[in-house]
């Protein structure tokens, strides 16, 4: 015998027919979407009005979509405290609320704490979100004064192509870059391409979690700033915070032998305070770094070695990529512009223009122009 088919029983409209004319019943009916959506609805919406002027009494330490964890300006030790992140402060085309954030801290009528204003950033480090469904812009940290770009020497191999991402950065959003070369106990020939951030007047620090070298350098100059610490998984930015700051609890992990990639050891972006009145922040590593709100008609103006030939070109909107006259290639060709960077603009240029697509995802030998196709990569080094 055959079975009956069971008709689906129809779900309820959420509004009536000719709605428009009555509006008063339009929506009377009970739905399934509608009950979803009341259930999501706050409970109790505050009276209290956000404050438009507001002096901020607290830092955010980190945070996870509604709650946030701070330490209190009055305070005298590091104590964080959890409290909520009021519903009517909204995202809009940046990440809300991020380590660094400075943040007026209200409390409800039971006593618990709640952040009820955020006070505008006067320095940030964000890229591209890989997001879809949250802001296009990803706030990293806020309020920095120092971006510690950390690489190694060895495990994994130093790998210029994402300092020049960072550096660009930290350019873009006010912060001073400082370039910290890692791991320096396992190779004591330094990357033959430290000397191009050396010609450009960076500072470089070398360090070693075994041999605690360059340790009180980093502590020096954190005194009563704020600095983060970026970089690959895997070059020891969690070892370098421990060094720093012993009493932490942070969990580290090798690097694989075999693909040179390091695991993700911190997975959340957290801030810590030191004694001298500094404050570090520790960010996830990073394999991927996209751009936000670069235009690479002006990204010869991050690359100083670029820029101080692009005055020379023939054309003033001059991409260094196919024009004719282009004293940036000339300037390849003899040496005065390190290939390897020439190659970076070249990559990052055709990564914003595609909409953000990862700069290293572009092979090398597809990115080069055809009269400089047959250079060595280190040629200039010669």
């Amino acid at each position: 015998m055959k079975k009956k088919k069971l008709e689906k029983s129809k779900r309820s409209q959420s509004r009536i027919k000719n709605w428009e004319s009555r509006y008063d019943e339009a929506f009377s009916k009970d739905s399934f979407r509608l009950r979803r959506a009341e259930v999501h609805l706050p409970d109790n919406l505050s009276d209290t009005k956000l404050p438009e002027i507001f002096e901020p009494n607290a830092t955010v330490v980190s945070h996870s979509k509604k709650w946030a964890f701070v330490i209190l300006d009055s305070s005298t030790d590091t104590k964080e405290i959890q409290c909520k992140i009021d519903e009517r402060l909204r995202e809009k085309d940046s990440s809300l609320i991020v380590p660094g954030d400075r943040v007026f801290l209200d409390y409800e009528e039971g006593g618990e704490p709640i952040i009820r204003g955020i006070t505008p950033r006067k320095s940030k480090l964000s890229r591209l979100s890989v997001d879809r469904e949250g802001p296009p812009e990803q706030v990293i940290s806020a309020n920095v004064d120092i971006l510690f770009i950390v690489a190694s020497v060895k495990q994994p191999s130093f790998k210029p192509g994402l300092i020049d991402r960072f550096l660009i950065i930290a350019e873009n959003g006010k912060v001073e870059p400082v370039i910290v070369l890692n791991k320096i106990d396992l190779n004591k020939t330094l990357p033959e391409e430290i000397n191009i951030y050396k010609n450009l007047g960076l500072k470089i620090i070398l360090t070693s979690c075994v041999t605690k070298q360059g340790i009180g350098e980093i502590i020096n100059l954190l005194e009563n700033k704020v600095g983060v610490l970026a970089g690959h998984s895997g070059v020891g930015k969690t070892s370098l915070l421990k060094c720093i700051c012993p009493d932490i609890d942070a969990i580290t992990l090798e690097v694989s032998q075999k693909t040179e990639k390091g695991k993700h050891a911190t997975t959340n972006t957290h801030l810590y305070c030191l004694p001298n009145g500094g404050k570090l922040i520790d960010t996830p590593g990073i394999r991927s770094l996209g751009f936000w709100d670069i235009d690479p008609r002006s990204l010869d103006y991050y690359f100083p070695e670029i820029s101080k030939f692009s005055a020379m070109c023939r054309f003033n909107d001059c991409s260094h990529i196919h024009e004719p006259n282009c004293a940036v290639r000339d300037a390849v060709k003899r040496g005065d512009i390190p290939l390897v960077r020439y190659e970076s603009y070249l990559r990052i240029r055709k990564s914003i223009e595609q909409d953000g697509i990862t700069p290293g995802r572009f092979k090398k030998e597809n990115i080069l122009p055809k009269d400089l196709s047959h250079f060595h990569k280190r040629n200039h080094f010669k």
